[in-house]
């Protein structure tokens, strides 16, 4: 199954490559986007049907697939899920698949040229992302780890808005250095380490092997990693990146960006939560309150804000912090809270950057002084929901991540709660705020939202809702690994 969703999007990127297309066919350009579209429903019903298979309340690795071994180099080509990659496995096949017809729509809306190249690289993008979250062996994870800056470069340099070519850079430059910490990191851990050269596989390296580095040379490590992680994420100060990257890229696209900025938070909960407990015990608190500042720093720059898509890229950083404080808290609420948090910031900030795509694929404005939305119930039902999962309002599912943090985080300091706390009463403030803004100006009358549109806004919100009211589904996977994950490698530094 795992196999299913990840080859659908990559042979369609082979098939909608060699098809040939015509500069001035408008055909030729649908056809290649209902290819792309039927491979990431493709993906998803696999993903569904991986969910169905799925034990919520078995916290090791399932659904394992061994594609290819090397013998005895370690390095094997395997894919399987968790309780922490399953729900970011599924809400990432949801994503690409609504992105896809959101993007064939905005595609309608302004006729570009030639888009072969748009889709091929959004399918890479999509089978490179399932399998950094399904990879079972380091070296294929970091291998689509740096692959991933591939399509999404090439996508936003030739698709990307404004200000594209420099937000492609910056991305690039970012991104690629910080990966040079990981592979610092993972070559030490081979060296110190010999036994760990024979196998690379997640598992079986690092919880048995750990405790056999010695402390300084774990703190070391520690902090490669997180000079990797912290970056991706991104929190204070490793975003400078962010809010240009995080606005520019091609409109389909937009809606995905949230889902970016979990391979960092994946990576935090995957290698540095549950192996790196007696560095956390030292130095735990130092990242928590770096969360807790990112927080605050994120709340009051979206405040700051005159444009919706900026507002939405500093509320990320803002959410980021968050889970970043909750990932390395050592406690298992906070840590389940994270991983859910990941998934409900996925879904409220693509259907926050849905609603702006809406104006700009119209080449409409997004000044918040400017902005005017259309007179449609399903536009502003979707924007209230998108903006209650973003300040945690009971009946949404970013209220079950932000709570499990918080409670999580009592059992650490009341100080750090208070904190969180009076952050989340900020970012009240800059998204009832932004609400406000666009809800002040008159509405035009000149568009309304299309079928697709509604269609997407409309399976975006439900998705939200449903998890928040039932959210037994993500909070079985989370609970039961999430335990796994706090309780991590026994034993203290001396």
């Amino acid at each position: 199954m795992i196999g299913v969703s990840i080859l659908a999007p990559f042979i369609a990127a082979i098939l909608v490559y060699i098809l040939r297309e015509r500069a001035e066919s408008t055909a030729d350009g649908r056809r290649n986007a209902l290819i792309a579209i039927l491979a990431t429903v493709v993906s998803l019903v696999s993903a569904a049907f991986m969910q169905r298979r799925f034990a919520g309340n078995y916290a090791e690795s399932q659904l394992r697939e061994v594609w290819w071994t090397s013998g005895g180099s370690g390095v094997n080509v395997v894919f399987a899920v968790d309780g922490l990659s399953m729900p970011l496995f599924l809400s990432a096949c949801l994503l690409f698949c609504i992105a896809a017809i959101f993007s064939l729509n905005t595609f309608n809306l302004q006729r570009p040229g030639k888009t072969r190249t748009f889709w091929t690289m959004f399918l890479l993008l999509e089978s490179i992302v399932l399998g950094v979250f399904s990879a079972y062996n380091f070296i294929v994870f970091f291998a689509l780890w740096e692959l991933f800056l591939i399509p999404l470069v090439v996508l936003m340099w030739r698709y990307g808005l404004e200000d594209r070519q420099k937000a492609a850079t910056n991305f690039f430059i970012y991104t690629f250095v910080s990966s040079a910490f990981m592979i610092a990191a993972f070559a030490a851990i081979v060296y110190y380490v010999p036994r760990v050269g024979g196998d690379f596989d997640l598992r079986s390296v690092f919880i048995s092997e750990m405790p056999h580095l010695q402390p300084e040379k774990q703190r070391l490590l520690f902090l490669f990693f997180m000079a990797a992680f912290l970056v991706k994420m991104p929190v204070f100060p490793f975003h400078a990146w962010l809010p240009l990257t995080h606005t520019q890229a091609p409109i389909g696209t937009l809606l995905l960006s949230g889902l970016f900025l979990k391979l960092g938070s994946y990576g935090v909960l995957r290698f540095v939560t549950p192996n790196f407990n007696g560095v956390l015990i030292e130095w735990g608190g130092i990242f928590l309150y770096l969360g807790i500042v990112s927080m605050f720093y994120g709340a009051f720059a979206a405040f700051r804000q005159k444009s919706f898509r900026y507002v939405i890229a500093y509320s990320s950083l803002a959410h980021m912090g968050l889970i970043l404080s909750g990932s390395l808290s050592q406690q298992e609420n906070a840590v389940a809270g994270a991983m859910i948090q990941n998934v409900g910031h996925s879904l409220a900030n693509a259907l926050l950057f849905m609603i702006v795509c809406m104006h700009l694929a119209r080449n409409k404005t997004d000044a918040l002084d400017q902005i005017r939305a259309p007179a449609s119930f399903v536009y502003w039902a979707a924007f209230s929901i998108a903006m209650f999962s973003a300040i945690g309002v009971p009946g949404t599912i970013g209220f079950l991540g932000e709570v499990l943090i918080l409670y999580g985080l009592s059992f650490k300091s009341w100080l750090i709660v208070a904190f969180a706390t009076l952050t989340l009463v900020t970012s009240a403030i800059y998204m009832l705020r932004l609400f406000h803004k666009v809800r002040a100006n008159e509405a035009d009358t000149s568009w309304h939202p299309n079928l697709i549109e509604k269609f997407s806004m409309i399976a975006l919100s439900a998705t939200i809702i449903w998890f928040g009211i039932f959210p037994s589904f993500l909070a079985t996977y989370a609970q039961t690994t999430a335990r796994l994950l706090s309780q991590g490698v026994t034993g203290v530094l001396r």
